[in-house]
């Protein structure tokens, strides 16, 4: 049986899924899809029309998996989403936005900042090593705090690493994800090739999409890697129970807080629902003195609103979800965000910028970097909001949104 049959067979229509979707508020999402799914198209010129209801556009859904995880029977909107796009694509062709993490095409966003910001360059990038540390477009090219941080932590762990950086390693999860599967379809087995041939036993990713390729995608499309998959809180977990990375230095001393630090820990949803990791970020925190997690659980988790494509079509929208993170921080009285995905790193930075929050955000390994005694990693947040956004401009013939508009 297929997933639409499953799904028409199974859902109860018990409404759970909407009760806690942030975009979509009625039930009658799914028989939209339903009926535009089931249909094939009348010919090659006349295809099937996507569900006109505005509230219903597919191009709303966050991604974030909220509405799986909460479904009894596993079932959710999202995974009906995911093959709406796939047959928009099919039937209309590749969007602009589906080539914006395209690395072979020239609609790239990351290839389009590195045209103007000189990309990332990590030590030891091609040799051979038994750990190898995969940053990502994003930390290379765009959020390079990430990347930074996360090579002064190896570091600072005495970690023997080398790195595979840049828009040539592009892992081709974010482009897979909207609808646009081509791209890692033709990278991903050369990806693998590369890290096998540096020998590598463990790869290290930061960015929860490159996890999900590496640790749920590639294997169900190529087989077996033959190397251990770990996203960067896991192996900082890790380092710390080995007590190879110890931290030296009092961050509640060097925030100048007259109390314990306490932070707010924003669960990245392709990194939690979509691959199950939820307390080795927390566990890592914990770890270092005088602070504490005021949500040690990832009950009530909330999207940042950068996934799924909805930061790029309907920017307003996503950075209102966005600024929701900044309200649940201060409602539990946090000094930081800590953030673990640096789309949701930039979209948080972004909404604080637009409803002036007072609290600070961090990346998980830029805390963790400094919490080990390192000099702060060089960052510029509103470089960072203006390169996106001039990217996107550029590469998007109707996306005019200016960030510091009210």
């Amino acid at each position: 049986m297929d997933f639409l049959s499953e799904h028409k067979k199974n859902c109860d229509q018990c409404g759970l899924c909407i009760s806690v979707c942030p975009s979509y508020g009625d039930l009658g999402i799914l028989s939209d899809l339903y009926g535009y799914l089931s249909e094939s198209p009348k010919s090659e010129s006349e295809p099937v029309s996507l569900p006109k209801n505005p509230d219903h556009d597919i191009r709303l859904c966050y991604t974030c998996n909220v509405c799986t995880v909460t479904c009894p029977q596993d079932l959710g909107i999202r995974k009906l989403i995911s093959l709406a796009r796939e047959k928009k694509t099919k039937e209309f062709g590749i969007s602009d936005e589906q080539r914006l993490a395209d690395p072979f095409s020239d609609n790239n966003m990351y290839k389009k900042i590195g045209e103007w910001e000189k990309p990332v360059v990590f030590k030891n990038e091609g040799k051979a090593c038994d750990v190898i540390y995969f940053p990502g477009c994003a930390a290379s090219c765009m959020n390079k705090v990430v990347g930074k941080s996360t090579a002064k932590v190896l570091d600072a762990a005495g970690v023997h690493y080398s790195v595979m950086s840049g828009i040539d390693y592009c892992c081709g999860s974010v482009a897979f994800g909207a609808g646009n599967k081509e791209p890692l379809l033709k990278i991903g087995q050369k990806n693998i090739d590369e890290i096998t041939r540096r020998g590598a036993k463990i790869l290290v990713t930061t960015c929860p999409g490159c996890y999900r390729a590496f640790k749920i995608i590639y294997p169900s499309l190529f087989g077996e890697l033959g190397f251990e998959v770990l996203q960067t809180s896991e192996y900082f977990l890790r380092l710390i129970q080995e007590g190879k990375l110890t931290f030296k230095r009092d961050m509640t001393q060097y925030l100048k807080k007259s109390t314990p630090l306490i932070l707010y820990y924003q669960d990245p949803c392709h990194l939690t629902r979509a691959a199950g990791i939820y307390n080795d970020p927390r566990r890592a925190l914990q770890a270092v003195p005088h602070v504490s997690v005021a949500n040690p659980s990832p009950q009530d988790s909330i999207c940042c609103g950068f996934g799924g494509g909805v930061r790029t079509v309907f920017p307003q929208k996503s950075l209102s979800q966005a600024a929701k993170i900044h309200g649940a921080a201060e409602n539990s009285n946090s000094d930081v965000i800590i953030t673990n995905c640096g789309g949701c790193m930039k979209n948080i930075i972004e909404s604080g910028y637009n409803s002036k929050s007072r609290l600070l955000v961090y990346d998980l390994a830029e805390f963790l970097s400094l919490a080990c005694g390192n000099p702060p990693t060089e960052r510029d947040d509103q470089k960072l909001i203006r390169l996106s956004n001039t990217a996107l401009i550029h590469c998007l013939s109707n996306y005019d949104f200016n960030p510091y508009d009210g």
